[in-house]
């Protein structure tokens, strides 16, 4: 499911991590969800030598995909929210 095929009633959870900026560090995360279903991820690096990743999947998604990050070697911290989802055209 995309973030274009969900509803504007649909809640979507967005998943938070904050991990150590390594080489790996993306590689990682992407490797960690390829069996989830993720409708959005950014990443972003600090100067502090940290990185943050937000991923946008279906709530039902979520616990299954919050454990897997937080066996993250890079990872410090996920924290998730549930918003309503905007449709995009």
């Amino acid at each position: 499911m995309t973030s274009e095929e969900l509803s504007p009633q649909d809640p979507a959870s967005r998943l938070t991590v904050t991990l150590r900026h390594t080489r790996e560090g993306l590689g990682r995360v992407v490797t960690t969800l390829r069996s989830v279903p993720v409708s959005e991820l950014t990443y972003r690096v600090s100067e502090d030598a940290r990185a943050t990743a937000e991923i946008v999947l279906a709530p039902a998604d979520a616990p299954r995909a919050r454990r897997r990050l937080n066996r993250v070697v890079d990872v410090l911290a996920v924290t998730e929210a549930t918003t309503s989802t905007v449709v995009r055209r």
